[in-house]
């Protein structure tokens, strides 16, 4: 008698497997950025690592305390109470509100460490799609991250270089918060909500203590863009020359090595890096280190967050994400 294995268990294993090309690829790119900085600038080598230590040190205690609290059942406690049962779309809308609230509030990665888990968790409950909401939780989480200086890491380090009081930075930051969460977390929920029939796959849940493994050349190419550019890289031009330069700069070496790179100049040019590096990396996979966590999560958990569908997600949404900050700027008065 043959045996039948199911369609998803092959499947299944092949996402889970460690080998990963985009994770080999940004392994390399960060070795080799490593390799060039040593030789170009051997003095500026280890003061740029020491610089951008700390942020990346304090990520990894926060995945590995999430890690901890998965084993401890923390996360199915929470799905439990702040999840609710009641249709495709209400728990989706659910999760993605959660998201964006720990995101604003807390930090970024930790909403993508707790809401990762919910959402997977929620996937197998419900019989809902684990890919479409493992994208959604990482485009409102990075979309989400600028209500607060330390919603992002970005944002801490653009602030070191250009100062705004928390007081100040609120009054900028909470109408342009609202009207990107809007813009993002509505189309969301009902793509989340509305998978084909198949579409859903059996998961498992919960973070892993190896998606610290991936902060390793995030960390070398972030100190390697330090090192190169030295006293740091002003943008140009108009608001949204100055937006579009970084987020293509935020895409291309990620978020945390462009905002260590970028020297905002002035009010205007602050903001146009913090949305850079907070919105504008939903373009890309590899724009957010947030993002990555993420699809190590989802790949954990026998889950898709692949190149593509996410690229087409963050083409659809972005645009529409910038102009909503950009508008929410322009009526506070610092976007002109």
């Amino acid at each position: 008698m043959q045996l039948i294995t199911p369609k998803y268990t092959s499947e299944s294993a092949r996402i889970a497997s460690s080998r990963d090309p985009l994770r080999m690829t940004i392994w390399v790119a960060g070795i080799i950025l490593a390799i060039i900085t040593a030789a170009l600038r051997p003095d500026a080598s280890a003061a740029a690592a020491t610089a951008t230590v700390r942020p990346f040190a304090t990520l990894a205690a926060i995945i590995l305390a999430s890690a901890l609290a998965d084993r401890l059942g923390a996360f199915r406690i929470l799905a439990g109470a702040l999840i609710p049962a009641r249709g495709a779309k209400v728990t989706c809308a659910a999760i993605l509100a959660l998201t964006a609230v720990l995101s604003a509030l807390v930090n970024l990665d930790v909403a993508v460490l707790i809401a990762m888990p919910v959402a997977l968790r929620a996937a197998v409950r419900q019989g809902l799609s684990a890919d479409r909401l493992a994208v959604a939780v990482a485009v409102v989480a990075n979309a989400a991250s600028f209500l607060l200086p330390t919603s992002n890491i970005t944002s801490l380090l653009l602030l070191d270089r250009a100062p705004l009081a928390t007081a100040a930075y609120l009054k900028d930051s909470w109408l342009p918060w609202i009207l990107v969460t809007a813009v993002t977390l509505a189309p969301l929920a009902l793509w989340a909500a509305n998978a084909q029939a198949g579409q859903a796959r059996a998961v498992t849940a919960g973070p892993s203590a190896r998606v610290v493994l991936d902060l390793m050349p995030m960390f070398l190419i972030a100190s390697a863009i330090r090192a190169l550019l030295g006293t740091g890289l002003v943008l140009h031009g108009s608001f949204t020359v100055q937006l579009a330069e970084g987020a293509t700069l935020a895409c291309a070496a990620s978020n945390l090595p462009a905002a260590a790179a970028i020297l905002p100049a002035g009010a205007g040019g602050l903001w146009a890096a913090i949305l850079a590096t907070t919105v504008g990396p939903n373009l890309l996979i590899t724009g957010s280190v947030a993002t990555l966590i993420t699809r190590r999560i989802a790949r954990d958990a026998r889950a898709r967050l692949t190149v593509w569908q996410f690229s087409a997600i963050g083409i659809a949404l972005v645009p529409a994400q910038l102009a909503a900050a950009t508008l929410g700027l322009h009526i506070i008065g610092v976007a002109r």
